[in-house]
């Protein structure tokens, strides 16, 4: 499932963001950091938007008791009767921003470092494309980590039933922890 829904996630972030950066070109927003930027923040919140309920059944098999869940369509199920329906997007809103600033900061620094890297210190095509692809995967999760931190709380907290809290509790809750 992981595997899979990476795959599917790069798929839909790549074809968002190439959609978004040419409707900006055709806004006449000057090719740069901002249009790449928007492009990417687009691609992530459709991502977050698609994504959230196979967020949360990733992490509901990963913090379940063996046996309690028999795969991913007992955890929808479950989540279903316990939260409805919109329970399957519990954590949507940390992913939501995470993600949508994670992607901005992943396309303008992969269009960045490989700028860079081929123009400042004559790296070719392919060793620009690794220099710029490694910084992109830092600046993404540098940038998102602390919501993905939330929203894998939110998500994990449905499987042991009670109150659910809010983003903002979680988050107070992390930093007494810390």
């Amino acid at each position: 499932l992981p595997l899979c829904s990476k795959s599917f996630e790069q798929c839909i972030a790549f074809g968002i963001q190439s959609g978004a950066d040419q409707f900006l070109k055709g806004m006449d927003v000057e090719e740069g950091a901002l249009r790449t930027g928007l492009s990417g923040m687009a691609a992530g919140s459709t991502t977050a938007l698609l994504l959230t309920p196979i967020y949360l059944v990733k992490v509901q098999l990963q913090v379940t008791p063996k046996g309690s869940l028999s795969g991913p369509i007992s955890v929808i199920k479950s989540t279903i009767n316990k939260l409805g329906f919109f329970g399957l997007y519990t954590g949507a809103v940390p992913i939501f921003i995470g993600t949508s600033i994670g992607y901005g900061c992943r396309f303008v620094a992969y269009d960045k470092a490989t700028r860079v890297a081929e123009q400042s210190f004559g790296f070719g095509r392919i060793g620009s494309v690794i220099v710029g692809g490694g910084m992109a995967g830092m600046a993404t999760w540098a940038s998102h980590y602390p919501l993905d931190l939330v929203s894998s709380r939110m998500e994990a907290s449905v499987a042991f039933g009670g109150r659910q809290l809010t983003m903002t509790e979680h988050i107070k809750e992390i930093h007494k922890q810390s």
